[in-house]
């Protein structure tokens, strides 16, 4: 079991006045003593990085996945790798759910050390195709919540991830991009979430000559990645390699 504890004597404080009112359960079976319990966390399906298409992150893919190979409009992205640690069902999209929607934001905590043993199995697994997960970035990107998710929410769930991510990578993070409001992705099928990506994103910080992580929560088709990608490449950036916590399959 994986755990994360408060930094400041404050925190501690709060945090065991906290379990005192409201012990933790886990955000997938309610088993109390923590935030996912060991039982739930050995259901979840982790990515082989040496199988997964390096386009869209798809666990199954190993060079590229019949979709990527279908797109042949679709820009080769060259260098860059797309991974994805887990496979889009049971526990991991309750967490996501329980994360974004159900405000539990220790799981940022929880989410970070899963990217983070996802880049160091891909580093370790094809370090010719994805060493720029565990040493070659010169900062963390993360695809930015819209204005209206954030007031919703009241945080950017994937600014939460990226800080704690940071912290594990000892890579800076850098607030890059900008998100125009627009209609929840979740709602979309493949080719309205296409449209809906299509110029969604602008550049608010340099990144020119940069090599840039880029993380997201999930992976559905690969759009919202590519939209990011692209604007990043356009603004300057020479490398963008793309994780994410789960893939939809």
């Amino acid at each position: 079991m994986l755990s994360y504890p408060p930094s400041t004597p404050w925190e501690r404080v709060r945090d065991a006045t906290l379990e005192l009112l409201s012990p933790t359960r886990c955000v997938a079976c309610e088993r109390p003593g923590s935030l996912v319990c060991d039982a739930c966390a050995a259901r979840i399906v982790t990515i082989d990085p040496i199988f997964a298409c390096l386009r869209c992150g798809a666990p199954f893919g190993s060079l590229l996945c019949t979709e990527c190979q279908s797109e042949s409009s679709q820009d080769d992205q060259g260098e860059n790798s797309c991974l994805a640690a887990c496979v889009f069902e049971g526990v991991p999209a309750r967490i996501v759910r329980a994360y974004k929607d159900g405000g539990e934001r220790r799981l940022a905590a929880w989410i970070a050390h899963a990217l983070f043993g996802a880049a160091h199995r891909a580093q370790k697994a094809v370090p010719k195709r994805m060493d720029a997960f565990a040493l070659d970035a010169d900062a963390v990107v993360f695809v930015p919540a819209t204005p209206a998710a954030y007031r919703r929410r009241g945080f950017d769930h994937m600014e939460a991830v990226a800080r704690e991510f940071s912290n594990l990578m000892g890579i800076p993070v850098l607030d890059a991009l900008a998100k125009w409001d627009a209609c929840d992705q979740r709602k979309l099928g493949r080719g309205g979430r296409l449209a809906n990506a299509a110029d969604a994103y602008d550049v608010v910080e340099p990144v020119a000559g940069m090599r840039l992580l880029l993380i997201d929560d999930v992976i559905t088709t690969g759009a919202t990645m590519g939209s990011c990608a692209e604007v990043l490449k356009r603004a300057g950036a020479v490398k963008i390699d793309c994780l994410a916590f789960a893939r939809v399959w």
